[in-house]
């Protein structure tokens, strides 16, 4: 078993060490699509969410504590009611998704990549580790933090308590709608580049390949594009600019 497969069985077969203890039913079908892919596994992911979060004054993060915290939508009465007794500093944050995903190598990072900016999540990266490890990190700038309790006394009213809640209800909404449009392109880049695959396998001509794979990946972007221009006008702004972006940074993607 080569080493990238020996990695992907021992990062999938670990227990979840996360708070909740279990994927966000929001990103299931996404995080179990990219997991059956060969070239890839998540190391880990959040749908997003709404938490108030306090810490009592002097003490560190790990003595803090979250007094709300849903990946659905905020209820107001909740969140107002999360405040009652806090003695120390409270923060209502909305967090935005956010996903690791290793890649066998840096061409299938690429595909990852791509398919995250014209998806619109602009502040996606790529890292290679120390032993070579290719980590795309799927993230955006969607975020929201405001102060509301400070040692111990409410610094707003309630009336402003539910102006943030439906604030950063409106940012989870557009951050679901940002994680379906990359489960599709990331579906139609895949699709391309096995295309592409099976063709250099039939073939046995990777200049071939080459030129069938940049072909299909114009047509299926150029497509996509096409279909979304009349409905959703962010998202060809995202895909030029995302586009531009990978040609600056790469000098092409193939």
């Amino acid at each position: 078993m080569a080493a990238f497969e020996r990695q992907k069985v021992s990062c999938l077969s670990q227990v979840d060490l996360s708070k909740k203890g279990s994927i966000d039913e929001q990103i299931m079908d996404l995080v179990q699509y990219i997991n059956a892919k060969d070239n890839y596994f998540t190391t880990s992911s959040c749908s997003g969410r709404i938490s108030v979060f306090s810490e009592l004054a002097d003490q560190k993060k790990k003595h803090c504590e979250w007094l709300y915290i849903t990946h659905s939508a905020a209820v107001e009465e909740e969140v107002i009611n999360s405040l009652n007794g806090c003695q120390g500093s409270a923060v209502f944050k909305f967090e935005p998704f956010v996903l690791h995903v290793q890649c066998r190598d840096l061409e299938s990072g690429q595909q990852m990549l791509k398919a995250a900016l014209i998806s619109g999540f602009k502040n996606s990266g790529i890292v290679i580790g120390k032993k070579a490890n290719v980590i795309v990190a799927v993230r955006s700038t969607q975020s929201l933090e405001v102060p509301l309790v400070h040692m111990g006394e409410l610094m707003v009213s309630n009336k402003y308590v539910e102006f943030l809640v439906n604030v950063a209800n409106k940012k989870l909404e557009e951050n679901q709608t940002k994680i379906d449009r990359f489960f599709r392109n990331l579906s139609d880049l895949l699709c391309v580049h096995d295309d592409s695959d099976y063709t250099l396998q039939k073939t046995g001509t990777p200049q071939k390949r080459k030129d069938y794979k940049q072909d299909k990946l114009s047509m299926h972007v150029a497509n996509r594009t096409s279909q979304q221009c009349n409905v959703d006008e962010h998202t060809e702004q995202c895909n030029d600019d995302a586009l531009d972006c990978l040609v600056s940074f790469y000098g092409g993607v193939s």
